[in-house]
């Protein structure tokens, strides 16, 4: 909670980096940590998307990143439990935001949502099916909440339409982003 009192972390708009101190803890290090980009809502800051577990999908221009600048190995397993956290953390971060919660309820919330959604996911499942699960889990307790996460995951690509790659598909290829939430009906 005390987090939001740093001057940099307006809003939970600041930076956490994941593993900085494995890593030596001092410069570029500290700020990315292990990972590509820290976590972080600020998408100048963090920038990953659906379309970036997808190998050969170049990472933003004009955003430095640790490595892999290239994307040549975004299907890599880290590279794409990255993007998976991260939306997640988009997941956190609304709750974080929302003046209903305090920082223990928010807390609380999205640890039960988590635990939830894991009871939910089917075996092997793709993107948007362990997407659907956390969905799944928020519309059962708060409607609110389950809005928040379904704009969640659209800011980060995953939103109405997305697509997901095959199970099977070489290198995640096949993803196709929205960032548009709301009903999906088709007749």
């Amino acid at each position: 909670a005390d987090d939001l009192r740093n001057a940099t972390n307006e809003n939970w708009s600041g930076v956490y980096p994941s593993g900085a101190y494995a890593m030596g803890g001092a410069g570029d290090d500290f700020y990315f940590g292990i990972r590509r980009y820290p976590y972080s809502v600020d998408m100048s800051k963090n920038p990953l998307t659906f379309k970036h577990i997808q190998d050969g999908t170049a990472l933003p221009s004009g955003i430095r990143s640790a490595f892999g600048q290239g994307g040549e190995q975004n299907s890599e397993v880290h590279n794409t439990g990255e993007v998976w956290a991260s939306m997640l953390w988009e997941c956190y971060v609304s709750l974080l935001r929302d003046p209903r919660l305090s920082f223990t309820e928010a807390q609380k919330r999205m640890k039960g949502y988590l635990i939830a959604s894991l009871k939910l996911t089917p075996i092997d499942p793709d993107f948007r099916e362990a997407r659907d699960a956390v969905l799944a889990a928020a519309m059962a307790k708060d409607k609110v909440d389950f809005e928040l996460f379904a704009n969640a995951f659209a800011r980060r690509g995953a939103g109405v339409g997305s697509k997901a790659p095959a199970k099977d598909a070489e290198g995640n290829k096949g993803v196709v982003e929205s960032f548009v939430t709301g009903n999906d009906v088709a007749f």
